[in-house]
């Protein structure tokens, strides 16, 4: 095992892949034995029979665990290179809700495996793995870490009830399922455990890190650059006496548009961390050949014409430069226009599952987003850093007025993403991705209330350049939700007035962005033979679903209220009331939206509490500890 003085870095991954589908093999073996075994067994003798069950079921058959030691060639070149020498922290968060709602009943951690199957899947798949180092790459057995829920048991498991109380809401929020970013909380963890190491952690999807066939092919993982540049960066800023706090990441692969493929749908799946698939059309005669057996004229041969195949027919360069806030010409950012408006701008903002770092100060400043119950775009970078900006943790200018705003996103360091295939594009991007894209706008009015400077690495037309000075940089923030979190933490206390006039302000600001993003997809249709063709932005926007996809009427209603759709025609009106939003999809959600906000900041005011649980366990316990030694 290599020193601790020896790590240069570490990784850190959610690892996901097929784990639904492998819990229900795990889960229908179990309990097809046990009812196997009770049919003429005693109480006594089917508990035995329970122990020989666990035994019976191999993990190696599993899909996600095959698949992911396909990688580990890969990760032993990769982590044990003597130039810089690294850990990698992998989560598996199959039972991670369970878990937390046991130690908050005061379990202990042998009647948590006892009881819950998706805590005991989880262990146990972990442990699976790590047999599976142990017998082929015992190099790897102290550098890749597999933490399942069961691990936090030794954290949090010492906590007074009243503290433990809290877990749940703070970690997952109010939905009965842990959403996809919850399992960033964990990573917060971690970096607390390494504070003062000066080892940086940086953040990777796991479709970045293993992408299956092609990495395997090529025996690289394609990291080694792309860290270093990295590492570098956090040195520089750790140096530098006059950067106190600092987020950076590196980009998705955007050079695909400069290229073949700069108007191919495969050259824009991976380029941005906002997905491409709101600016496909809607084409009806298209959509009659999804499911069917077509001719396909380049190979001369037929095959069934997937949702995929239906992507790329439809695809259009043009609307995805206008979805995006694009220039025609060199696919550039440069006006205030497209998801950079009323978003994360695609070129300059970080990326949390491209290497995101954050420094010391970052992380005990502000916890993890990880109380939302929806899932809401850009939760964790774009909008974190965005706050941390206008609480004034970051330096923003030079001694010569020169702007900062940009030193988080290596434009130069890129990584590689694995785009899954989308099974059923309408109900993904209907029913799931434009609530999630919606709920991420509104959260940016509530942080950047100003989005000029999300454009500071592009250059601004002509028109936007003299508005630079209405840029606040010290202060008090004109961002409704920044500066409430400001007053309280400024007070030590979220008072109950407080709450009530911060939560009349979000619903406000809210409806106006609501309002604004409306009206900007809606516009986002082409004009194909004399004729509008829509996207799936404008249909969920304008109400006008039902009219392409009867099957998901009851589901994906528009942002508008039916009566609003049916009234206003092609101007939209402003939704100034939260009864203006239909009353099915949208309504009750943008209300948890406000509340989960409003909780935030009270979970803000308890971090220090966390923190002090998490850095007050012996360095070396803890199994993310560099100096960590496995059994």
């Amino acid at each position: 095992m290599a020193q601790p003085s020896s790590i240069k870095y570490v990784l850190y991954t959610h690892y996901n892949y097929m784990e639904g589908k492998d819990f229900k093999l795990f889960s229908d073996f179990k309990e097809l034995k046990n009812q196997e075994q009770r049919k003429d067994l005693s109480t006594l003798a089917i508990n035995e029979a329970e122990k020989d069950v666990q035994a019976d079921f191999d993990f190696q058959q599993l899909s996600g665990i095959g698949y992911l030691e396909k990688h580990f060639p890969q990760l032993k070149e990769l982590l044990t290179s003597k130039l810089e020498e690294g850990n990698l922290v992998i989560f598996y968060s199959t039972g991670f809700a369970d878990c937390l709602d046991g130690i908050a009943e005061g379990k202990t951690r042998a009647e948590l495996l006892a009881e819950h199957k998706e805590i005991e899947f989880s262990y146990r798949y972990g442990q699976s793995l790590v047999k599976y180092m142990r017998s082929f790459y015992p190099e790897l057995v102290a550098r890749v870490r597999i933490i399942t829920p069961i691990d936090l048991y030794d954290i949090f498991g010492r906590l007074h009830k009243l503290t433990a109380d809290n877990l749940r809401w703070w970690f997952i929020g109010k939905s009965k399922a842990i959403h996809y970013d919850t399992p960033k909380s964990v990573e917060a963890l971690l970096r607390l455990r390494l504070l003062g190491s000066g080892v940086p952690v940086f953040r990777l999807d796991h479709d970045v890190i293993f992408r299956g066939g092609e990495d395997t092919e090529s025996n690289k993982l394609g990291l080694f650059s792309v860290i270093s540049a990295c590492i570098r960066t956090y040195q520089h800023c750790l140096q530098d006496p006059n950067v106190a706090t600092f987020l950076l990441s590196a980009s998705y692969d955007s050079q695909t548009l400069t290229g073949e493929n700069k108007d191919k749908l495969e050259g824009w799946r991976g380029a941005f961390a906002t997905r491409v698939f709101p600016a496909l059309k809607v084409d009806k005669n298209i959509l009659q050949k999804v499911g069917q057996v077509v001719e396909d004229e380049k190979k001369g041969s037929k095959s069934l014409f997937t949702w995929e195949s239906y992507a790329e027919a439809v695809f259009s360069s043009d609307l995805a430069r206008d979805f995006y806030g694009l220039t025609s010409k060199n696919s550039a950012a440069t006006e205030v226009k497209g998801i950079g408006k009323i978003g994360a701008h695609p070129f300059t903002s970080i990326i949390s599952g491209a290497m995101l770092c954050l420094s010391d100060g970052a992380i005990l400043d502000l916890p993890p987003f990880s109380n939302f119950t929806l899932n809401v775009m850009w939760i964790d970078d774009h909008l974190k850093y965005g706050l941390h900006r206008e609480l004034r943790h970051l330096i923003t200018m030079k001694s010569d007025d020169e702007l900062l705003f940009d030193i988080a996103r290596q434009n130069g360091v890129m990584v590689k993403k694995k785009r899954a295939k989308i099974d059923n594009l309408p109900s993904y991007v209907l029913g799931s991705y434009l609530p999630t894209l919606l709920w991420g706008a509104v959260m940016d009015a509530w942080l950047n209330p100003n989005p000029l400077p999300k454009y500071l690495s592009g250059t601004p037309s002509e028109s936007d350049t003299g508005r630079w000075g209405e840029v606040k940089r010290h202060g008090r923030s004109q961002g409704v939700f920044a500066s409430a979190l400001q007053l309280a933490l400024e007070k030590g206390v979220f008072t109950t007035p407080d709450r009530f006039q911060v939560k009349n302000a979000l619903i406000e600001v809210g409806l106006q962005r609501i309002t604004e993003v409306r009206n900007q997809w809606a516009k986002l249709t082409a004009g194909d033979e004399g004729k509008e063709v829509e996207t799936f932005a404008s249909i969920w926007a304008k109400g006008t679903v039902s009219d392409y996809f009867p099957e998901l009427a009851d589901k994906c209603y528009g942002m508008a209220h039916k009566s609003i759709n049916e009234r206003e025609g092609d101007k939209k009106e402003e939704l100034k009331k939260t009864t203006d939003l239909n009353e099915f999809q949208l309504h009750d959600d943008f209300l948890t939206l406000v509340e989960d906000a409003l909780e935030y900041i009270e979970w803000t005011l308890n971090w220090p509490k966390i923190v002090q649980v998490v850095r007050s366990i012996e360095q070396g316990a803890v199994k993310t500890d560099l100096s960590w030694e496995p059994e």
